[in-house]
């Protein structure tokens, strides 16, 4: 089982099971809880956690320290966006688990489009 989805199983909501696997397979420090209230679609049913989780990731890699650089993260967050949404037909945590959508699924899925861009 891929190690995202163990983390699942531990217990971690969706957008900590991300930022958990993100820092240990990439050494990276982001503090877990900063995700905490982003699982359940931000505790109301909006923005699925496992997306809000991998464009955390994405801010690690790709975003910016400073306003005079460039923010080269938002190519990437609409790229996993828009296959989500191609995918699924919404981000929404509340209609993703209306269409049946699990959480393991969606923290698979946005998961490894996350690697896939990252190649």
């Amino acid at each position: 089982m891929e190690r995202v989805l163990e983390l699942r199983k531990e217990g971690y909501n969706c957008a900590e099971s991300i930022i958990k696997a993100f820092n240990e397979e990439t050494e990276s420090d982001i503090p877990v809880s900063i995700a905490s209230p982003f699982g359940g679609g931000m505790s109301v049913g909006g923005t699925c956690g496992a997306i809000t989780g991998t464009l955390m990731a994405v801010g690690a890699l790709k975003g910016r320290n400073s306003s005079e650089e460039k923010n080269n993260s938002r190519a990437m967050s609409k790229d996993i966006i828009d296959k989500v949404k191609e995918k699924y037909g919404t981000i929404e945590c509340i209609e993703l688990k209306k269409k049946g959508v699990t959480c393991e699924e969606i923290i698979k899925y946005t998961y490894d489009t996350f690697k896939e861009c990252t190649k």
